[in-house]
């Protein structure tokens, strides 16, 4: 399974997340802004982030630039309420998110998520 950084600054949705990702036998360790986020990715071995884009002191779009300038093969999930944020969601592909989710999201769709991302050559028979 993968070492897992979430970066989110709601702690419920962080809390949740690491739940998730426990479950599903990943290990995880979090940090509650882009800032704490990219200095604790920098300092460990992670496979795979998933970060917030609205957050405060460094946001996630930052976050994802500076995380990639310094390990362009960093697998990358952003997350986001949705709404105005759409456009930005979009963007996140551009600079090197792997996948993008609107919160709420699901278990489901969190896990179908990180199967693209941490196995892009699975193919998914229906």
């Amino acid at each position: 399974m993968a070492a897992v950084l979430v970066i989110e600054d709601d702690d419920a949705v962080r809390f949740s997340l690491q739940a998730a990702l426990e479950s599903m036998g990943h290990t995880v360790e979090s940090a509650s802004n882009g800032v704490e986020g990219v200095e604790k990715c920098i300092s460990g071995a992670f496979d795979l982030v998933i970060t917030d884009l609205i957050m405060p002191e460094k946001d996630g779009v930052e976050t994802i630039l500076e995380l990639k300038l310094n390990n362009p093969e960093l697998k990358i999930v952003a997350i986001s309420g949705g709404g105005r944020n759409v456009d930005i969601m979009e963007t996140t592909y551009q600079i090197g998110a792997d996948c993008a989710l609107t919160k709420p999201f699901s278990v489901k769709d969190l896990g179908d998520c990180l199967n693209r991302v941490l196995v892009p050559d699975l193919k998914v028979v229906d």
